[in-house]
């Protein structure tokens, strides 16, 4: 029935496992983990670096590949974008002034904020957060079940705080505060606290999305890698669980294609520590 001899079956039943299945079994079994634990976000190259660079495993992204398609897995698409920003009420736009640093490698010189709309089986919250456009850190953030002006002051707090103590390069020019026109980034309220720390404010032309597209992408991975857990039971369990992934995961473990698939506070201590050598 099996189309095997007899002498062929018996040998293939005590056969030991080779060494490269013996490898395979484990290294799927890694994998897995790595994947779990990323709550589906990471793909062939993450996981190849995970591998490498955390486990010391040498192993090509083609196998990753292989074996991630033996196993069934694949990256979780990201959610929709919803937009949340009125920018009928914006009666002076600050100018847009990105312009040609948008690809800077310099932390600590552009910040990017925005807020985003989180639905719960009872009520709903908003999010807003500050990234360094750089190592795409999130350094500050808020949830509350209202989108208002002090929301936003809270997260520019805690992102003051986060920096107090960054070392600064000589001659460093002004830190650029970069938003979409939504109202409370228009309010006169932030707006004197952004001159109080010396930020200088930007923002983005109508309809151009582009150049807040790390918040847009932080959103969208958030909303994918938290979906398992939603819709939340109502806002204290979003807050919670929403901190816990910014904070725990986001920040301090996963890896961002976008700086060397490296996490944002490992690409800071980096920094921090060429920074110090340099000098």
């Amino acid at each position: 029935m099996l189309g095997v001899t007899r002498q062929g079956y018996h040998k293939w039943a005590v056969r030991q496992p080779s060494k490269r299945e013996l490898r395979h079994r484990d290294l799927r079994l890694r994998i897995r983990t790595i994947y779990e634990e990323s709550k589906g976000s990471y793909g062939s190259p993450r996981i190849t670096s995970e591998l490498i660079e955390e486990h010391g495993i040498v192993v090509t992204k083609k196998t990753i590949e292989h074996l991630m398609r033996q196993e069934g897995l694949s990256v979780k698409p990201k959610s929709r974008f919803r937009p949340t920003t009125d920018s009928s009420k914006t009666l002076a736009p600050a100018p847009n002034r990105l312009d040609r640093i948008y690809l800077t490698d310099v932390v600590n010189r552009v910040w990017l904020s925005d807020f985003t709309e989180v639905i719960c089986r009872e009520g709903k919250v908003y999010v807003v957060a500050i990234i360094d456009m750089a190592s795409r850190r999130v350094i500050g953030m808020n949830v509350h079940h209202r989108m208002h002006t002090e929301s936003l002051m809270i997260a520019l707090h805690r992102a003051c705080k986060t920096r107090q103590t960054f070392p600064k390069l000589e001659g460093q020019r002004q830190i650029i505060f970069h938003s979409d026109r939504g109202s409370q980034y228009n309010s006169e309220t932030f707006r004197k606290a952004l001159l109080r720390h010396d930020i200088v404010q930007s923002m983005s032309g109508v309809g151009n999305c582009y150049d807040n597209a790390p918040m847009e992408s932080l959103w969208a991975r958030m909303k994918t890698e938290l979906a398992f857990n939603m819709p939340f039971r109502d806002p204290d369990e979003a807050i919670h669980r929403i901190n816990q992934y910014i904070h725990v995961l986001y920040n301090r473990k996963r890896r961002h294609s976008g700086i060397g698939n490296i996490s944002p506070v490992e690409f800071e201590g980096r920094y921090i520590r060429s920074i110090r050598h340099s000098s």
